[in-house]
């Protein structure tokens, strides 16, 4: 098998071309960002709910539904992208799966140990690996979406553990279901 020597313009050209086909993927509709903002925090309110009203110890039961999610999303992007993936969709897929099995990991495994430390943790990640997703596809929105969840971060170690999963709803939605719904708006515009 021959392999095609490139020159210095045409790899810039195909690392460009990558670069616009993983941008294309994260902004074709905004799907996971209104998804998971929308289950994130849909979750978290209703724990804020259920401490509320004096059922603690149960409060976790919401984000059971977060597992269930990352396999039907894994599902939904394993039948949709079937075709041969860029290297960028790779990294960025193994990123938000290595990310996501480690927030379960943490929040089913470690919560009694971390306590008021839970909710920083997840955030911290969750801002990560927004902010390095921005840098693969250039993308100035996400970036903005991992700032804003790191700033949440850290306001939830100066918060009573209580009003985390308020906090946490409140970054899912304006890091994550909003950018998505104006991603979605941007592309039915884009089709029309």
């Amino acid at each position: 098998m021959k392999s095609k020597e490139f020159t210095a313009e045409e790899s810039f050209e195909l690392i460009d071309q990558i670069i616009k086909q993983a941008k294309h993927r994260f902004e074709e509709n905004g799907f996971a960002f209104i998804l998971w903002g929308a289950a994130i925090a849909l979750c978290s309110f209703a724990q804020t709910y259920l401490i509320h009203i004096g059922s603690g110890p149960q409060s976790w039961y919401p984000y059971l539904l977060l597992p269930l999610l990352s396999i039907f999303t894994m599902v939904y992007y394993a039948k949709k992208h079937t075709k041969k993936r860029n290297p960028l969709n790779q990294i960025s897929s193994r990123l938000w799966s290595f990310t996501g099995f480690n927030i379960m990991i943490i929040a089913f495994g470690f919560s009694s140990q971390l306590q008021s430390h839970l909710t920083p943790i997840i955030l911290l990640l969750l801002g990560i690996a927004t902010a390095v997703a921005s840098s693969f596809i250039r993308s100035r929105l996400l970036l903005f979406c991992g700032i804003v969840v790191n700033l949440g971060a850290y306001a939830a170690f100066f918060i009573p553990w209580k009003q985390h999963p308020l906090l946490m709803g409140i970054v899912s939605l304006f890091a994550f279901l909003l950018p998505g719904i104006l991603l979605h708006f941007k592309q039915k515009k884009q089709d029309v």
